[in-house]
């Protein structure tokens, strides 16, 4: 029984070594039929053109998906860094009302300027 005890030892470390990963981030279209959604078709820009802010923006805008980051990054900076070069490929405007979530993941609305 000690045998079988101690062989589930290394599985277990292994597993729950497996579950850390670096930050990324996930994209959450508002609609299934939105364009945005078949990303495809829009050029990529530079991601410093990419604005990501806590705050709104005074200026005519779409909304069109949710962008969350994952793998709890290191701080501010790090996850508006994921956000901006995430949605560069994807030609995103801005991320607007970017807030910190209580599993210190951040959380933002994607938007498309008129």
């Amino acid at each position: 029984m000690r045998v079988f005890i101690y062989s589930l030892i290394p599985l277990l470390s292994l597993l729950l070594s497996g579950c850390a990963g670096s930050p990324t981030t996930r994209i959450s279209p508002y609609s299934w039929d939105d364009p945005y959604r078949k990303a495809e078709n829009y050029e990529s820009k530079n991601p410093e053109s990419v604005i990501v802010t806590e705050g709104d923006l005074e200026r005519n805008y779409r909304e069109v998906a949710r962008i969350y980051t994952e793998g709890r990054p290191k701080d501010k900076q790090e996850a508006f860094s994921l956000m901006r070069s995430r949605l560069s490929s994807f030609r995103a405007d801005a991320v607007i009302k970017v807030r910190k979530k209580k599993n210190k993941n951040y959380e933002g609305i994607v938007v498309l300027f008129d």
